[in-house]
């Protein structure tokens, strides 16, 4: 049959080199696929290989198609022992109706469920599978997986690329194992899906089926997920995606596959790192395109998460400051910690995305309001006051007791036969809507309503508030009911008001946030309506070999492109005192050298000299000072116009990262910069106002001749960008008459 050129076609896969009928690794590994009895000319196995291996399966799939098979199972294959007993209930509990199989070679049952023996046993290439042996055996059952045509698979093991050394050679080995196949993992806990009860996950979890409206959030983390699908209630979670390594598919795919079922209503994100900023970038502006907010929360922001981030999934970390410029430019949202994540979520999913930042509050509290109050601002929210028309109708509705105010302390009886009370829903409801109507862009009630008990004291309470529905019908803007403690809201009052379309949020630093995260995704989606923004300049390929150019040699590169610098000589230790005579004193002496980045800290800048006497010297003391610091020895010198009449000094930079490519830097510069650490980011190629808008986050007001420079360098970047890997000008000196002057340069780049 080796010779056969049509079961060549159908079997090379399986008979790959070195694995043979007589090794007894192999037999170990291949036994249950090749047991006796089962040959081409059989009947009985050709019937049950067809399924599997039938003409043309693989070539219709492409791996977007896969991965909605992944991601929306009707047939799951759970490969391996006892532990996926969990899963397999969860999936029952969750009211999964599709196909469900087992694959285990020395079981006969597991959770019920008869084993097949291997992945060519099954009846047919299941949609998704759950792999739980360890990272080899995972491998070969991935290649099983991919040759008989599954849709994709989870892979739990870890052992990886978070590990190094040989992790790195076992996910090159699962990578070439996948083939055109989607996976997740390895080192993940893999996705549940709660519109069909599906559980490819790693362990037994609680399963809450939800209907029509729902979000989805894709993690790195598989432990935050298992949080949150196992404490959170009347969350409306559709899709839980944990991603682990991302060997073979990665955010940006899933993000893009989500978007796919049209009762997404937003996303959330954990992520450590970006492997590739362009393709989740792109991900992100769809999503913004058909109205669905991206809302993440990051970490590995400084050494110490770094280290962590690099252990727990390999992830390639981003620097604050570039993540921050990755949201603005894409239109995501940042938030602080995992509770507000999910409370965000909530809001966006059933409430929906305002259309601005007026938010109009109501409490039972004096206190809590002035909590608001005095944090509203600088969450970027406006407390609107109501109409004059409908404060006079209010004024007339509620007892002079109530200021008229926002937030407003709606401080009214539980029970009275006169006027207004809690328990007059319609009447509560008609001032809450006088209240917002025509200046408000979201509302939100809070208040803590008691426990469900046999006593009924939450009933006292969810009467008045239930007027929010009211709002959200006659108004149709978003609503939420949102409680002062974690725990404040009952659960079965929670799913009554999303049911009605109010989102029931929990704990009040969350619930601020998530407003706040609302308010400013409308304003990103805003600015991105019609934009297109330009592909950002990654390139994933590791660079090679890396060169410095020396100052002259960097500033003759920017000047090409508008940079302007002081006038200069190159010169000699030896003739640098008679070189000075060209220039106009008093002067700078600088150390030249492709080696040394910071000329300062060796001692090699002197400035203000008047004589070719002290230039001399200078250049003497240069050249002594930077081979006792260094051991380097100085052969020349840059001689430098000293700058008059500087009124401000700025930083202008690129640096480049694997998954972003270059982003642009400008701040404040001079010797203290990274003292001052005052500066903000721009990924490359500009977009129209985007530099503007960067000096303006620093409270700068640049002269023309500084946005010149700054648009210069980044043309720079962006002409090179093949090659460039750091541009620094700093300082750039800003005079009296508006000029910009480049004091000092220093470019890195690949030396091909």
């Amino acid at each position: 049959r080796q010779d056969d050129e049509q079961s060549q076609e159908k079997w090379q896969p399986v008979f790959r080199p070195g694995l043979r009928q007589d090794d007894e690794q192999s037999q170990e590994k291949w036994q249950p696929v090749f047991r006796p009895g089962l040959r081409q000319d059989d009947e009985q196995s050709q019937e049950k290989w067809q399924p599997v291996f039938r003409p043309g399966l693989r070539q219709n799939m492409t791996m977007p198609s896969r991965l909605q098979r992944l991601i929306n199972p009707r047939s799951i294959a759970f490969v391996g022992g006892s532990q996926m007993a969990g899963p397999i209930r969860s999936c029952r509990r969750g009211g999964f109706d599709g196909d469900i199989h087992v694959v285990n070679p020395r079981a006969d049952e597991i959770a019920g469920v008869a084993c097949a023996p291997s992945i060519q046993d099954l009846p047919a290439p299941p949609d998704a599978a759950l792999i739980g042996v360890g990272a080899d055996l995972s491998i070969e059952t991935v290649r099983a997986l991919d040759e008989a045509g599954a849709g994709g698979a989870v892979v739990i093991a870890a052992g990886f690329r978070e590990q190094g050394g040989a992790g790195d050679d076992r996910q090159a080995a699962l990578i070439d194992a996948a083939g055109g196949m989607p996976v997740l993992g390895p080192n993940c806990m893999g996705l549940v899906n709660q519109f069909s009860g599906a559980a490819v996950w790693g362990d037994e979890t609680h399963m809450a089926r939800v209907e029509g409206p729902a979000c989805a959030i894709i993690s790195q983390s598989g432990a935050m997920l298992i949080g949150i699908t196992g404490v959170e209630r009347a969350f409306p979670l559709g899709l839980a995606i944990s991603t682990g390594n991302q060997a073979v598919t990665g955010m940006p795919a899933l993000v893009e596959a989500v978007l796919e079922n049209p009762d997404i209503r937003a996303i959330g994100l954990y992520l450590e790192g970006m492997d590739d900023g362009r393709a989740l970038g792109d991900a992100c502006l769809r999503a913004a395109r058909q109205g669905v907010p991206v809302v993440a929360l990051k970490g590995g922001d400084n050494a110490a998460g770094e280290a962590v981030a690099l252990s727990h999934t390999a992830a390639m970390v981003v620097e604050r400051d570039l993540w921050e410029a990755f949201c603005r430019r894409f239109g995501l949202v940042e938030v602080s910690s995992p509770k507000a994540l999910v409370e965000t979520l909530k809001l966006l999913t059933v409430a929906g995305v305002p259309a601005g930042n007026r938010v109009s509050v109501i409490s039972y509290s004096g206190g809590v309001n002035g909590l608001i109050a005095a944090r509203a601002s600088g969450l970027g929210l406006s407390l609107p006051m109501p109409t004059d028309g409908n404060l006079q109708a209010m004024r007339q509705a509620l007892p002079v007791t109530v200021a008229l105010a926002n937030p407003l302390d709606l401080n009214i009886p539980f029970s009275t036969r006169h006027g207004i009370s809690l328990e007059d829903r319609g009447a509560v409801a008609d001032v809450l809507v006088r209240y917002c109507d025509g200046v408000s862009d979201e509302a939100v009630f809070i208040i803590d309503v008691p426990r469900e008990g046999p006593e009924g004291l939450d009933k006292v309470w969810s009467h008045s508030v239930e007027g929010m529905i009211d709002v959200r019908q006659r108004l149709g803007i978003p609503c939420a009911v949102a409680s002062i403690l974690p725990e404040g809201l009952p659960v079965a009052f929670r799913h009554h008001l999303q049911a009605n379309g109010v989102a029931a949020l929990l704990g009040l630093s969350e619930t601020l946030e998530a407003l706040s995260a609302a308010a400013h995704l409308s304003a990103a989606h805003a600015a991105l309506a019609g934009a297109d923004p330009a592909p950002l300049l990654a390139d994933l390929t590791p660079p090679c070999a890396t060169e410095m150019l020396d100052e002259a040699q960097s500033k003759a590169e920017l000047s090409a492109v508008g940079v302007t610098s002081p006038g200069s000589v190159v010169a000699t230790v030896a003739e640098a005192g008679s070189a000075s005579r060209d220039l106009t004193f008093p002067v700078a002496v600088k150390v030249l050298s492709s080696g040394i980045a910071h000329k300062l800290a060796v001692g090699g800048v002197h400035l203000g000299l008047a004589t070719p006497t002290a230039v001399q010297a200078a250049a003497e003391a240069i050249a002594r000072d930077v081979r006792s610091a260094t051991g380097e020895t100085v052969d020349r010198v840059l001689i430098e116009d000293m700058i008059p009449d500087a009124s401000a000094e700025y930083i202008i930079g690129v640096k480049r990262h694997p998954g972003l490519g270059l982003a642009l830097m400008v701040g404040f510069g001079g010797s203290a910069v990274e003292q001052m650490h005052r500066y903000e980011t721009v990924l490359l190629p500009l977009e129209d106002g985007a530099l503007e808008a960067a000096f303006g986050r620093l409270g700068a007001h640049p002269a023309p001749a500084l946005i010149a420079t700054a648009r210069a360098v980044a043309g720079y970047a962006t002409t090179h960008a093949g090659r460039l890997i750091t541009v620094d000008v700093n300082p750039v000196i800003v005079t009296s008459d508006g000029g910009a002057v480049a004091a000092d340069a220093l470019i890195v780049r690949t030396k091909h």
